[in-house]
């Protein structure tokens, strides 16, 4: 009897399941609300030093893992820039997951340790590819390191006049960090 006893934390430990990604929250400006739903994560660059940056999108729909772990380019090792990378082609081309509005943020590793909003975008209804970031955006990190990335995306009110083209931010993140597999 002592070893059901004995057995039944580590049964409830193997029965807890494993850390579900969460995306939640929105950016605004100039009356355009994307609201997030969807994320990814993954490293999309590692520089001769070994300097890593990872990717993550925020986006408005579900993406399709299954079509991005189709993609062989993707499944290749990063190489030492971003603009090398296939990656982002692959999400950004999932209409049906980044029509309504995405964000795009890069962590750079090593001395630089920063993370920055590289685009927030939607397909405007005419189909033109509209930017919505103000630059008063802000990214903190609260958990990084190679099995997951957690922050969140906030912004901060500018004074007049620099206030024109503020956005408004408020979206968290908790993923995990990798490209799907096949």
């Amino acid at each position: 009897m002592r070893n059901v006893f004995l057995m039944l934390p580590l049964t409830l430990m193997l029965a807890v399941p494993a850390h579900a990604d969460s995306v939640q929250g929105y950016c605004e400006r100039d009356g355009k609300r994307i609201s997030f739903s969807d994320g990814i994560a993954f490293v999309d660059a590692r520089d001769a030093a070994g300097v890593v940056t990872t990717t993550i999108y925020l986006t408005a729909k579900a993406l399709d893992r299954k079509a991005l772990a189709a993609c062989a380019a993707c499944a290749e090792a990063p190489g030492e820039n971003t603009f090398m990378s296939s990656r982002g082609d692959e999400i950004e081309g999932q209409r049906a997951a980044v029509a309504d509005g995405w964000i795009e943020l890069q962590h750079v590793g090593g001395e630089l340790d920063m993370t920055s909003i590289v685009n927030i975008m939607y397909l405007s209804s005419d189909g033109v590819l509209t930017g919505l970031d103000g630059g008063n955006g802000q990214v903190v990190i609260g958990t990084n390191n190679p099995t997951r990335i957690a922050g969140k995306v906030t912004s901060e009110a500018r004074e007049a006049p620099f206030n024109e083209t503020d956005m408004k931010c408020e979206a968290s993140f908790d993923l995990a960090v990798g490209w799907p597999k096949r």
